[in-house]
């Protein structure tokens, strides 16, 4: 295995919008966006000098917010970086600066949310499904760039194989905790919860705002060795809420790292937080009974326009890559029943593997690694013309599709913004291309300022 890893790659990379926005899909109930990137003292000798960097301390010493000019992030002069040993990991920012190379976990993970709430179960609210997760996590269910769980560690010896697994552990605890705060503020959203929402919206706050105590749990409370995983998060009453737990059951288990066989894909890393933007996704089987999966075909335009900031409203414009990047293909998918009226968007996810500039006209941003994911599945319908009984089209009403804005920013770190339709997508087919009009998503950040995303019209082939 090479010395080293490959260390072109920027070691911070900036989100799409601004930091330190808090998204909610409506006023009313209120859920914020998790913050992960908190430091954690692991297991006394487990990082150098056993103590997290100051609070102030951010990625590469940035200040956040808007920078005049168009200076480079993310610079560390014309010194070459230290290399990790071996037996080093890092989970929070490395205090050394010292670069390693970063890994991809391989494994599983398996959740139950225990709760009762007026006499009912979450099982009884929810179903088995919501309430019960399992994901699988490797090179051959995400790409590398794009993985959910990582370990951010020198170059590879066998005979530190189980402190990589354990630097793993604590990544998948880390998203855990991120994707748990982001599946209720979801549920909120969609109204899964029903007239419970208003219940369950100021625990998803909590949650979102007590990541420490997430991790911290989790880690502490293992009670299996590796590399299994058994753990759990007493998280308590609240109000009507009494019972609540977040458990990690057998079989998770953590198998080990891979990295690319081609050195020069692999990223460098000072920290395990390079991949916060990503969370664990819901498995969902098609609503319909025809499954369609497409490629994008042409680039997709998207701009964004927010509040006026400093001066200016907040505008950044980016082209989603209809070809496949580092962190995957840009794919739809449908579903629907042949005989029957129903519809549903599956997937729609883009990358935009460039760099976006995010400016008021007078300060700018540089941004990178922005995507945008549907999240779960968006249901509709198919529109007739009664007199021919010709399929027109499919429309999904406005609030149906939710979507994931993610990405990182140097100042404030991950950010995972929840966003809806504003207003109906109408999607059309002809001989195997499928089309989806322009459409907006929309949010609110913590102040009520609203945020629209713009995407032009798409063209995706079977």
């Amino acid at each position: 295995m090479p010395t080293h890893a490959h260390t072109n790659r920027p070691l911070f990379i900036l989100t799409l919008p601004l930091a330190a926005l808090v998204v909610v899909g409506c006023k009313d109930p209120v859920t914020k966006d998790i913050k992960a990137e908190d430091c954690t003292p692991l297991e006394a000798g487990e990082q150098e000098g056993g103590e997290c960097p100051p609070s102030e301390a951010t990625a590469g010493d940035e200040t956040g917010g808007l920078e005049t000019g168009a200076g480079e992030t993310g610079e560390t002069g014309d010194a070459a970086p230290n290399h990790m040993a071996s037996d080093a990991c890092y989970h929070n920012l490395s205090g050394s600066g010292d670069v390693g190379i970063q890994y991809q976990c391989m494994g599983e993970l398996h959740t139950s949310l225990d709760f009762s709430l007026d006499g009912k179960s979450c099982v009884d609210l929810l179903g088995t499904g919501w309430c019960e997760q399992s994901n699988y996590f490797d090179e051959n269910t995400q790409p590398y760039a794009a993985a959910e769980v990582i370990a951010c560690c020198g170059e590879f010896d066998y005979q530190y194989a189980d402190k990589y697994k354990r630097y793993c552990a604590y990544d998948m605890y880390q998203q855990l905790c991120i994707t748990l705060a982001k599946r209720l503020q979801a549920g909120v959203n969609d109204g899964s919860f029903g007239p419970f929402a208003k219940k369950i919206a100021p625990i998803q706050v909590w949650i979102a705002q007590n990541y420490k105590a997430c991790f911290d749990s989790l880690k502490d409370n293992n009670s299996a060795e590796l590399p299994q995983v058994v753990s759990h998060w007493t998280l308590g009453n609240f109000g009507d809420l009494h019972g609540a737990v977040l458990n990690v059951t057998a079989p998770t288990k953590i198998d080990g790292v891979s990295l690319p066989k081609d050195a020069s894909e692999w990223l460098s890393c000072i920290n395990a937080q390079g991949n916060n933007d990503q969370i664990f996704e819901d498995a969902h089987t098609p609503n319909g009974g025809v499954f369609v999966g497409v490629d994008l075909a042409v680039p997709l335009d998207a701009d964004l326009v927010g509040p006026s900031i400093l001066g200016g409203p907040i505008t950044a414009s980016a082209s989603f890559d209809a070809g496949c990047g580092p962190r995957g293909c840009p794919a739809a998918a449908f579903s629907y029943d042949a005989n029957g009226t129903g519809f549903t968007i599956e997937e729609f996810d883009v990358f935009e593997d460039d760099a976006v500039v995010i400016t008021n006209g007078v300060a700018s941003l540089v941004a990178e690694r922005v995507q945008v994911r549907l999240w779960g599945q968006a249901p509709g319908y198919k529109v007739i013309d009664p007199p021919t009984s010709q399929v027109l089209g499919y429309e999904i009403p406005t609030g149906a599709a939710q979507f994931v804005v993610a990405g990182v920013d140097a100042a404030e770190g991950s950010n995972r913004f929840m966003a809806t339709n504003s207003a109906d997508m109408w999607i059309t087919t002809d001989h195997g291309s499928w089309g989806i009009d322009s459409f907006d998503i929309e949010f609110e950040d913590g102040s009520g300022n609203s945020w629209m995303l713009t995407f032009g019209d798409s063209r995706w082939d079977e």
